[in-house]
C-alpha cells in the first residue's frame, strides 16, 4: 500500500517521462545487446580465424624452409669431388665454402659405405664412426629427414657462446658412383636457430604488446619452441591436437597448465613439395582478455551511445511531457479552485490545444456546473432537514448527532458538558389567547435573546414546542460557575417583556434543567435525560428558577 500511495504521487509528467526513458533504454539496450553480440560473435571468429592464420602461417613458413633446406642438400649432390675419389682435404674444402654461404648448416659430413666420416666441415668428426646414429643408418635407404633433437656427438666440438643445448634437424642422403654403387652417405645438421628466427619474423609490433605467442609442437605433442618453461615438456589439457589429415587451421579459446585462457590457433605441418612434414604443429595463443579487448570496447561504446541516446530522450520526453501535461494542470487548478457553490463552473477554461484536451475541458465545465447545482441542493435538504423552520435553530436531530462528535473532542481536550433544558412557562396562554401567530412571534424573539446569550463555541437547538436545549463546554472545575452564570442572564433576558403586533406586549419566564457530563453520567443520553428530570423539578417548585440534577 504505502509503495501504491507513492506511485499515486508521482506526476503524469514524470511518469511519461520516466516511460520514454525506459522505452528508449529498453530497445537501446536490446538492440544494442543484439549489435554488440552479432559484431562480438563475428569480431571473435575474426580474432580466431586470424590466430589460427598466424599459426598456418608459420608452419607454412617452416615447410618451404624445410623444402630449401632438401633441394640445396640435393644440389651438394652434384659436387664432383663427393664421387670423384679426391682426397678429402680438398673434399673438406669445398663442403666449408658451401656452409659459408648457408647460414642456417651447422655441420655437412660425408661418410663412407661402412659410416665413418671422412670429410667433414671444420674436420668435425673426422674418422669417428657415425654407423650407429640415425643420420647414417636412414640416410643409406635414401632422402632422410630427422626430427629436431639434441646434438649428441657435435654438442662438444660445435661453437656454442650461449651455452644453450644445441638442437638440430638432420638431412641425409645416400650417394652413389659413376656406376651406381654405394659410395657413403652424405649428412646435413641444419641448426635449429632459422626455426626460431621464423617464429620471431611472425610478430608484428601489435602482437608483440598483446602477449601472442608462438609455439610449435612435434607431432607426439612436445614443445620444440616456445617458452624456456615449457620446452621439451608435452602440453597437457588442451584439445587434441589436429589431425595429420586435417590442412585447415582451427581455432578455439583454451585453458593452459598456466591456468590462464587463451586464443589457441593450431595448424600441422602437411609438408611442401620435397618436404613431406614431420607432423609438426604450429600454435598461436594470445590472452582472451586481451584478444577480444576490442570486443569489450565495442560493447562499452554501443552501450554508451545508448545510456547518452536515453538521456537526450529523456529532455525531449520531460519537454513533451511538460507541454503536454500543462492543460491538465491548469484545469486541475481550476477545479481547485471551486470549493463551494459561490464560484461559478465557467472558472475553468476551455483549453483549445488539441480537440481531446477541448472535450475534457467542456466536460469538466459541465460536471462541475452539475456538482455546483447538486452541492447547493444537498446543502439546502441537509438545512432543511437539521434546522427548524419557524427559529432557522438546530432541531433535535442535528443536536443528536452534534453531540455525537462533540464527545470525543472533549474527551481528547479533557473538558465537560453542560446540557441546559430550557422550557418557556405560559407559552401556551399567549399561543390559546392570541393565536399561533402571536405565539410564532414571540418564539421567534426569544430564540434571538437565546442566542445574545451564547458563547461562541455554545448552541442551541430547539427541541420541540416551546422546549429548548442548550450545550455548553468547559473544564469540569469552570462548569458550575459557569451554568450558574448562563442561566441567571437567561432567567432575566428571557422575562423581557415581548412587544407583538398591534402594540401588544407579552411577558413569558422560563424554567431551567441542567445536568453535566461526564460528572452525572459518561451516557449522554442519561445526562439528557438528567437535565429534562431537573427541568421538571424547577416547574414543580415554582417556575422561573434553574435546578442542577443531584446525583
Amino acid at each position: 500500500m504505502p509503495d501504491l500511495v507513492r506511485l499515486r504521487r508521482i506526476s503524469l509528467r514524470t511518469r511519461f517521462t520516466l516511460l520514454v526513458v525506459a522505452l528508449v533504454f529498453g530497445i537501446t539496450a536490446l538492440l544494442g545487446w543484439v549489435a554488440a553480440r552479432q559484431s562480438a560473435d563475428q569480431l571473435e571468429a575474426n580474432i580466431g580465424a586470424s590466430t589460427a592464420e598466424s599459426a598456418y602461417q608459420m608452419v607454412d613458413k617452416l615447410d618451404r624452409s624445410m623444402d630449401a633446406r632438401i633441394k640445396e642438400v640435393k644440389l651438394l649432390l652434384g659436387i664432383e669431388a663427393l664421387t670423384s675419389g679426391i682426397d678429402n682435404d680438398q673434399l673438406r674444402a669445398q663442403l666449408e665454402a658451401l656452409q659459408d654461404n648457408y647460414n642456417v648448416v651447422s655441420w655437412i659430413g660425408f661418410t663412407d659405405d661402412k659410416g665413418v666420416v671422412q670429410a667433414a666441415t671444420g674436420g668435425i668428426l673426422e674418422g669417428t664412426s657415425i654407423a650407429e646414429r640415425p643420420v647414417f643408418q636412414n640416410g643409406r635407404d635414401g632422402m632422410w629427414i630427422g626430427d629436431v633433437h639434441d646434438a649428441v656427438l657435435l654438442s662438444q666440438r660445435l661453437p656454442n657462446p650461449y651455452g644453450e643445448a644445441l638442437q638440430f634437424v638432420d638431412v641425409a642422403t645416400p650417394v652413389y658412383g659413376q656406376n651406381d654403387g654405394f659410395l657413403g652417405v652424405l649428412a646435413v645438421h641444419l641448426s635449429w636457430e632459422w626455426a626460431a628466427y621464423i617464429q620471431r619474423a611472425m610478430f608484428s609490433p601489435a602482437q608483440a604488446r598483446q602477449d601472442t605467442e608462438m609455439l610449435l609442437l612435434s607431432a607426439e605433442g612436445t614443445v620444440l619452441l616456445g617458452p624456456d618453461e615449457m620446452l621439451g615438456n608435452p602440453i597437457e589439457g588442451l584439445s587434441p591436437l589436429p589431425s595429420s589429415d586435417t590442412s585447415s587451421p582451427s581455432w578455439s579459446i583454451e585453458t593452459w597448465p598456466d591456468g590462464r585462457r587463451y586464443v589457441t590457433g593450431m595448424a600441422r605441418s602437411q609438408g611442401f613439395e620435397d618436404f613431406p612434414g614431420l607432423g609438426w604443429v604450429a600454435v598461436s595463443r594470445q590472452p582472451v582478455d586481451q584478444a577480444f579487448a576490442p570486443v569489450q570496447r565495442l560493447q562499452r561504446v554501443i552501450m554508451g551511445i545508448g545510456l547518452v541516446l536515453a538521456l537526450v530522450f529523456a529532455v525531449i520526453g520531460w519537454l513533451v511531457a511538460s507541454r503536454l501535461t500543462a492543460p491538465l494542470t491548469r484545469l486541475s487548478h481550476a477545479a481547485d479552485t471551486i470549493h463551494d457553490a459561490a464560484r461559478p463552473a465557467n472558472n475553468i477554461p476551455v483549453e483549445t490545444g488539441s480537440p481531446e484536451l477541448m472535450r475534457l475541458s467542456i466536460s469538466m465545465r459541465n460536471m462541475v456546473g452539475r456538482l455546483l447545482d447538486q452541492h447547493r441542493t444537498i446543502r439546502q435538504l441537509e438545512d432543511l432537514a437539521n434546522s427548524d423552520p419557524l427559529t432557522g435553530l438546530p432541531n433535535r436531530t442535528f443536536l443528536n448527532r452534534y453531540l455525537l462528535h462533540l464527545l470525543p473532542e472533549a474527551k481528547r481536550e479533557q473538558q465537560s458538558i453542560a446540557l441546559i433544558f430550557i422550557d418557556l412557562d405560559g407559552f401556551k396562554e399567549v399561543n390559546d389567547e392570541l393565536g399561533h401567530h402571536a405565539g410564532d412571534l414571540l418564539l421567534i424573539d426569544i430564540t434571538q435573546r437565546l442566542q445574545s446569550v451564547l458563547r461562541a463555541n455554545d448552541i442551541v437547538a430547539r427541541w420541540g414546542g416551546d422546549e429548548f436545549v442548550m450545550v455548553l463546554k468547559a473544564p469540569s472545575h469552570q462548569l458550575p460557575t459557569l451554568t450558574q452564570a448562563i442561566s441567571e442572564r437567561l432567567l432575566t433576558t428571557i422575562a423581557q417583556p415581548v412587544a407583538l403586533p398591534e402594540e401588544l406586549q407579552v411577558t413569558v419566564n422560563c424554567s431551567l434543567g441542567a445536568a453535566w457530563w461526564p460528572d452525572h453520567s459518561r451516557d449522554i443520553e442519561e445526562v439528557m435525560q438528567f437535565a429534562d428530570a431537573a427541568l421538571y423539578v424547577a416547574k414543580e417548585k415554582g417556575k422561573h428558577q434553574l435546578v442542577i440534577h443531584q446525583p
